[in-house]
């Protein structure tokens, strides 16, 4: 399979093109970019970010079950996301609303929440020891 042309060799930067083209409502571009890299990144925390940056566009696309399935695999990579997931599980909620599956939308805004809160308590127990 011939690899993709990406306009930068920084991973993070071609995140940063993808939501900036997700912003700029160039859906179809943010995901040609964005699964290019993750053909070609080897960093699962880049990969975690683009599968749910992917998602997002799909989402809006109204291409459901490619939005859902983008946001599961962001999920198995969520150790790797700065909030552990948090946000996908919202994003994937949202999904399962819109197409009428109210139980998944609840079982993953639950999820949110529950990492929400852990994340909160972990920065409340770390600051105190900062200084």
């Amino acid at each position: 399979m011939k690899q993709r042309k990406l306009p930068s060799a920084d991973p993070g930067m071609l995140i940063d093109m993808g939501n900036e083209l997700l912003q700029m409502g160039e859906f179809e571009r943010a995901i040609e970019l964005l699964e290019a890299l993750i053909e070609r990144e080897k960093g699962l925390t880049f990969k975690a970010k683009a599968y749910n940056s992917c998602g997002i566009a799909y989402a809006e696309l109204g291409k459901y079950d490619k939005a859902i399935e983008y946001f599961e695999k962001a999920i198995e990579l969520r150790r790797y996301l700065v909030d552990f997931g948090a946000r996908t599980y919202f994003n994937l909620a949202r999904v399962y609303e819109i197409v009428g599956n109210s139980k998944k939308a609840k079982e993953c805004r639950e999820k949110g929440e529950v990492l929400q809160e852990e994340l909160y308590h972990c920065w409340v127990t770390h600051s105190d020891t900062l200084e």
